[in-house]
């Protein structure tokens, strides 16, 4: 029997009893038989390592099991990529689950095109109604590889060649691993394409860790910026993503969490000067057309220092659900 999979399936695992079956379950129903799952345990304190051994003690082809200190998800994604032997890898959040055709879907298109990285779209998944919301990347220029600068920052809504992401770390114990990996792999990549249907269910839940209110966690963006912020070839892009991923996103998260209102203010003055230090054109950037008309009004509120009404805005929007 060939020892090499198709698809190796990285897993960290971290308080997750609630999900893992359910993420598992997905995973070893896949179309694509020829994968491997690989599961890491970062320490998790609760009960998850035993229902892990169940998914092993039954599908002992498919599901591999390590356990680790804990160091955090990137940390617990570079262990597991030493064991994977697939041909193209991929990777899930222990909370979240993705549609049975995933992997054979990316797998055929990436084989047919020989491409270096193959994206998709997913479902947003409110966890206590279980409603579904399509989220797929808007394809605006011709040259897909440009296009993914500006979707999803993640990696589990992708597969890559292996020998692409195996000498490549993701930064452990920190939030925003995967934006400054993202950028990076993409960067090094030759061929990127679509297959724009939504297969990965992504889990909107409270204790997730970026829903969490630990306000001043949130300046961990900047580490991830200082990883990509020298890249000449793509400075521009970089310098838009700053503008929507810092300027925008983490200030707004800011704004919204729960706190002290001197450490909220403090954070947000660090985040923007931050932007005005590194990126000090982004105003003139050729790419901000690419936000949408409802981030232009938060980016021009944010610029006025309207925190107030941002707020105010995201409890209307809270409260309409």
């Amino acid at each position: 029997m060939n020892s090499k999979k198709k698809v190796s399936i990285i897993i960290p695992v971290y308080g997750v009893e609630k999900y893992i079956a359910k993420c598992l379950d997905s995973l070893v129903n896949q179309t694509l038989d020829d994968i491997e799952i690989i599961v890491v345990n970062d320490g998790s304190p609760d009960n998850s390592q035993k229902i892990i051994d169940k998914y092993v003690k039954k599908y002992p082809d498919k599901v591999k099991s390590y356990i680790k200190e804990n160091g955090g998800q990137g940390s617990a994604r570079n262990y597991g990529i030493k064991y994977a032997t697939g041909e193209y890898v991929g990777y899930v959040d222990s909370d979240d689950y993705v549609e049975k055709d995933m992997y054979k879907k990316l797998y055929d298109k990436a084989k047919v095109d020989d491409l270096d990285i193959v994206v998709c779209g997913s479902y947003n998944v409110v966890e206590e109604t279980e409603n579904k919301v399509v989220d797929l990347d808007k394809i605006i220029f011709d040259d897909k590889k440009l296009n993914s600068f500006f979707g999803r920052m993640a990696v589990w809504n992708k597969i890559y060649k292996k020998k692409l992401v195996e000498n490549m770390k993701f930064r452990s114990k920190v939030w925003y691993e995967d934006l400054d990996f993202t950028v990076n792999v993409l960067s090094k990549a030759k061929k990127v394409d679509y297959v724009n249907e939504p297969f990965y269910d992504y889990l909107i839940r409270e204790g997730s860790t970026m829903n969490n209110s630990n306000i001043e966690r949130n300046l961990e963006i900047l580490l991830a910026f200082d990883e990509i912020k020298d890249n000449k070839k793509y400075s521009e892009i970089i310098e838009f993503l700053a503008v929507d991923h810092i300027y925008i996103s983490a200030v707004v998260r800011v704004i919204n969490a729960d706190g002290d209102k001197i450490i909220k203010k403090d954070t947000i003055n660090k985040l923007i000067n931050y932007v005005d230090t590194n990126f000090a054109n982004y105003k003139k950037n050729k790419y901000l057309y690419l936000l949408s008309r409802n981030r232009r009004i938060i980016y021009n509120l944010i610029k006025f220092k309207q925190y107030w009404l941002i707020n105010l805005i995201f409890k209307v929007k809270g409260r309409d659900k």
